[in-house]
Order: structure tokens, then C-alpha cells, then sequence
């Protein structure tokens, strides 16, 4: 196997990492900023509120994403694998 087919290997796997991970991640990063902001116009110094916050938009987030990630996990998987005889050269 060629560098440049292990680069692009990577390179391919990282983006699928970005696309999958990229939406629950920017659900747990509104609601904690939306919890801050609410903590700090109300002088609430909980760590629970944010906490559990987080959790349950998370969880959410994963379940409502959940087929979409697995479709796209699923494509991704059969694509690498039809064309690996590209690879085994």
C-alpha cells in the first residue's frame, strides 16, 4: 500500500469522524452556552444544572442524529470497502 493511499485512508476516515461527531457536539456546546448565560443573569453557581443540562440535550441529540449516523456510517463503511482492491496493489 502505497503513502499517498494511506493519507487519503486517513485523511477519509477523520472527515467521517468531524461529520459524525460535529452535530451533538455543537448541540453540548449551545446548551452549555445558553446554561452559562442563564447562570450568570440569574447568579445560579450550580455545576448540577449545567451538568444534567448538557447530559439530557446530548442524549437527545444522539438519539434523534442515531439513523442519520448510522446511514452515513453504513455508506461510508461499503464505500471504503468496494474499493479496497484499489488498495491491496
Amino acid at each position: 500500500m502505497e503513502v499517498d493511499q494511506v493519507v487519503f485512508l486517513g485523511r477519509t476516515m477523520l472527515q467521517e469522524v468531524v461529520i459524525l461527531a460535529g452535530p451533538t457536539l455543537a448541540v453540548a456546546i449551545l446548551v452549555s452556552l445558553l446554561v452559562n448565560i442563564a447562570q450568570v443573569l440569574t447568579s445560579l453557581q450550580d455545576m448540577t444544572v449545567s451538568t444534567v443540562a448538557r447530559l439530557i440535550a446530548t442524549g437527545g441529540a444522539l438519539f434523534v442524529l442515531m439513523p442519520w449516523m448510522w446511514r452515513h456510517l453504513a455508506n461510508y463503511t461499503l464505500a471504503t470497502f468496494t474499493d479496497f482492491h484499489a488498495y491491496l496493489k
